[in-house]
């Protein structure tokens, strides 16, 4: 039995192991800008990859060519509607060739994300301005006591 099992491992250890095939998947991220995060199946990001994005207006030449950062990001703000073709291919050759399409009312926004003009749009930079002047009225009182107590 002990001879089997010694066989069997040493079998298993002089067949060549089948190669990892790592599949490179993305995100979309959907606002002003179009955000795609980059990664493999394993979840290792690819950071520092070079890529490039095509504008469906002129998919001869590169509308932006950069490296993703360190969580495997990149960005671009497309100026015309339609399919946009995001390459990010390492040294390696491994990487991803995708098509991601932009809506016609030029920056498609997900589900949460305010779209310009609407309220929330406006109403949150308000709502911050309100929220440092309501600070700062509280440092100067605060200021004021002190001084009338001295």
């Amino acid at each position: 039995m002990r001879s089997q099992s010694i066989l069997v491992l040493l079998l298993a250890a002089l067949v060549p192991a089948g190669a990892r095939a790592h599949e490179v998947l993305h995100d979309v991220d959907r606002g002003r800008a179009v955000a795609v995060r980059v990664y493999e199946s394993d979840g290792e990001v690819l950071a520092n990859a070079p890529f490039e994005v095509f504008s469906p207006s002129a998919p001869g030449a590169a509308y932006l060519a950069g490296r993703t950062d360190r969580a495997g990001w990149l960005a671009f703000v497309p100026d015309a509607p339609g399919p946009w073709r995001v390459k990010v291919v390492e040294a390696t050759g491994h990487g991803l060739d995708t098509t991601i399409d932009v809506a016609r009312s030029g920056a498609t926004t997900q589900a949460g994300t305010p779209a310009a003009g609407s309220a929330g749009f406006v109403l949150r930079p308000l709502l911050g301005a309100a929220v440092i002047a309501a600070v700062f009225a509280g440092l100067v009182l605060l200021a004021r006591r002190r001084s009338a107590n001295r």
